[in-house]
């Protein structure tokens, strides 16, 4: 059985920087690269521990993938 992916969406919310897991946020973050480094950080620990995981930034309804496990498997 393999494990659920983790995406990390960062986004703009209610005005503010915010991590969307799961459909739950986290933070707020003073801006968006605070909140990048923090999803980026906690995707690297659950890519460490087995989970396929993923840093998506949300432009308006689009995502730009930031980082993803799959690509950074040696480090």
């Amino acid at each position: 059985m393999s494990l659920p992916h983790a995406r990390y969406i960062v986004l703009h919310h209610d005005g503010e920087w915010k991590i969307n897991l799961d459909n739950r946020y986290y933070g707020p973050f003073s801006t968006q690269q605070a909140a990048v480094d923090m999803a980026t950080d906690t995707a690297k620990k659950a890519g460490s521990a087995g989970y396929p995981a993923s840093v998506l930034l949300m432009n308006d309804a689009t995502f730009d993938t930031l980082w993803t496990s799959e690509a950074n498997e040696d480090g």
